[in-house]
């Protein structure tokens, strides 16, 4: 009896010593309690978070980047990745079922999100992107939330991604602590390493072709294109010339079908999505395959009005996933461009082969389809 009781004391202590490490982060990884986001504000959080509102769904990828069980963590979300990802939507919840059941707090917009359906969730930790939802753009909202007893973690993968996507993503996982702090610092270092290949190729190259990135030609009205933010700042890092990015300084605004024809590029680029499907635009993302997305990039431009442009004559056309504007695997758009404007320069770089190794390294859940193509 002796011995049981000794026995019993011992797994009891050894787990209560598991749950302290758990509760800390693990050995040596005891909970920061601030945390830095990307602008270089510093963030209060009491205890390490375990229910966690997402101002926008499609931060759920970069969540299964720094953790193993993304889905365990969600308090309640924004709808888009729900309306623009469902095939993304069902491979996660094919993982965790309870994905289905978490809250949803508003569609894809500020405007939708709602404040009392965000605090009822009772969140530890709410984090804001600003594109499908709340952000910094939005301060009555936030401030509503602190009022609330919520700490709020801005990052961005959106107005300036290739900027602050490395110190958000670092900042996130800051913010889950234990193991989370190592596949954040893994995953930026491999962002930043990229994008540093890149410009390191550059500082030969003196010239900069002209490209349009015409987001979902053939689907909606032409054109809407890239100011100097967002997939505008892709072009300029893949040593290209945005040739809207006179235009305004948004990532995305509407430009005529004269405009262009008038500014002909070297290079044209087109984004999509699955849901194109049936809407006459690319059709690339979760579940797709290269065939459907060369034919319906094809498609696309041929009924954008815009095949008379002189890279549409001559080929010079590709195209990428749309949502890579606002993801953290940002950086396979930016390869797919600078193949698309230097093919002598990146022959080398192979945009599929580096989706393929962040799903490796990286992802809890990993995404299947084309999210690249040329014709």
């Amino acid at each position: 009896m002796a011995l049981d009781l000794r026995r019993r004391d011992f797994i009891t202590g050894l787990a209560a010593a598991s749950a302290a490490c758990l509760m800390s982060g693990g050995p040596g990884k005891a909970f920061a309690g601030q945390v830095t986001d990307y602008t270089g504000e510093g963030v209060e959080i009491p205890s390490r978070p375990r229910r966690l509102l997402l101002g926008d769904g499609h931060l759920l990828l970069a969540l299964a980047l720094v953790h193993p069980d993304p889905v365990s963590l969600l308090a309640g979300w924004q709808g888009d990745l729900i309306r623009h990802s469902p095939a993304i939507f069902d491979a996660y919840r094919k993982r965790s079922p309870d994905l289905a059941k978490v809250p949803v707090v508003g569609q894809a917009s500020a405007d939708s999100f709602s404040v009392e359906a965000a605090i009822a969730t009772k969140p530890d930790l709410a984090i804001l992107a600003g594109c499908y939802g709340p952000g910094k753009r939005t301060p009555q909202i936030v401030a509503r939330l602190q009022a609330a007893g919520i700490p709020v973690l801005f990052v961005d993968f959106w107005v300036d991604p290739i900027r602050n996507t490395a110190p958000s993503i670092r900042a996130l996982g800051q913010a889950l602590g234990g193991e989370s702090v190592e596949r954040a610092e893994a995953f930026a270092d491999f962002h930043e390493s990229r994008l540093t290949h890149i410009s390191q190729r550059l500082k030969s190259v003196t010239t900069r072709p002209k490209v349009l990135i015409d987001m979902h030609p053939g689907a909606w009205s032409c054109c809407w294109v890239p100011g100097t933010a967002g997939f505008g700042h892709f072009i300029s890092v893949a040593g290209g010339e945005n040739v809207t990015a006179s235009l305004s300084q948004l990532p995305w605004i509407q430009a005529s079908r004269e405009y262009v024809l008038s500014n002909e590029p070297d290079v044209f680029v087109a984004t999509g999505g699955p849901y194109m499907r049936g809407q006459g635009g690319p059709v690339l993302g979760e579940g797709v395959g290269i065939e459907e997305a060369r034919r319906t990039l094809k498609q696309a431009v041929d009924n954008s009005g815009l095949k008379t442009l002189k890279p549409v004559r001559d080929g010079r056309v590709s195209a990428f996933w749309h949502l890579f504007q606002d993801t953290p695997m940002n950086v396979v758009a930016v390869e797919s461009l600078a193949r698309a404007i230097h093919p002598d320069v990146f022959s080398d770089i192979d945009p599929a082969a580096t989706m393929s190794e962040i799903n490796r390294r990286f992802f809890a859940v990993p995404l299947e389809g084309c999210y690249t193509i040329a014709l």
